[in-house]
């Protein structure tokens, strides 16, 4: 443990450490005690409007809410489905690009582009792919299988699926790049002690590669999870909730809540409900993952 000298070191220290103190309380502090009182009252988001404090009304009228119920159950699909494709997707991606084929470099961009535009462009782009006369339809029309036309978007049996899919596409790049930093901590000695024990590239893959990539799938897995379940840009550009809510998100209905149906409140509670959902799925997962390590 380092010990501060003087007076004048530990003023210089809490000088460094003052400006991102001052940043995380005025965007991350602040904003959360805002909302939890929020979440308390009831107000329109008018100024000028006095809040009634309601104490926990807000957060037992989300929870009636048939659409907030339906947005949890989006959310756990959405969450589920990407962690069950985004980290084994980019980790086989991963996997692949390392051996060093001929044109790894081009594979590694084009599987990387989809994270360097914001999401909210990505799902623009998908949504002039996917709407009832994008260019999927177009294309599924001109190969001759115009029997398998849908309007992915639109229709409440496909619209939700549409955006999982979309999601995973735009994320498994920025996974992959994790997850091939890692691959080069591997050193090859292993590997090839391992091939001349007579290990065969699978059983490498499935005893060496895995094992020693634990702790980065683990934090993939964790970010995955957070990430899944504060999605809002996807949504919002695709399909905006619709048709009739069938694809809101939490996130979403937080947004509509809060400022398209003036509930200000519950719109602040569904908010504080986000927060506690990515808390619980961050020391669930450092608790399951620590477990592991012990045994």
């Amino acid at each position: 443990m380092i010990k501060l000298k003087s007076n004048k070191t530990k003023m210089g220290v809490l000088l460094f450490i003052l400006p991102a103190l001052a940043i995380y309380l005025v965007f991350q502090i602040i904003p959360i005690i805002g909302s939890v009182y929020f979440s308390l009252v009831s107000w329109n988001g008018i100024a000028g409007s006095a809040p009634e404090f309601i104490g926990l009304q807000n957060y037992i009228y989300a929870f009636k809410s048939p659409d907030f119920i339906l947005s949890l159950k989006n959310m756990a699909k959405m969450v589920i489905v990407s962690v069950i494709f985004h980290t084994p997707i980019a980790l086989l991606m991963a996997v692949a690009i390392n051996t060093k084929c001929k044109g790894y470099r081009l594979f590694k961009a084009l599987f990387f582009v989809p994270t360097v535009f914001p999401l909210t462009a990505v799902g623009l782009m998908w949504y002039f792919i996917f709407m009832p006369t994008g260019s999927f339809n177009a294309l599924l029309d001109v190969v001759g299988l115009s029997n398998l036309v849908t309007p992915w978007l639109v229709d409440s049996s496909t619209a939700m699926n549409t955006i999982v899919f979309v999601n995973i596409w735009a994320g498994v790049g920025y996974y992959m790049v994790i997850i091939l930093a890692g691959l080069t901590t591997i050193p090859e000695d292993v590997y090839e002690a391992a091939a001349i024990d007579g290990a065969t590239s699978v059983k490498q893959f499935f005893q060496i590669t895995i094992p020693m990539l634990k702790p980065i799938l683990s934090m993939c897995i964790l970010m995955d999870i957070i990430g899944s379940v504060k999605v809002f840009d996807l949504v919002f550009a695709m399909t905006g909730g619709g048709p009739n809510g069938l694809t809101n998100l939490p996130t979403t209905l937080m947004y509509n809540e809060a400022f398209k149906y003036n509930h200000y409140g519950v719109g602040s509670a569904i908010g504080i409900i986000i927060m506690l959902i990515c808390i619980v799925g961050t020391v669930g997962s450092n608790f399951i993952t620590n477990r592991k390590k012990d045994i």
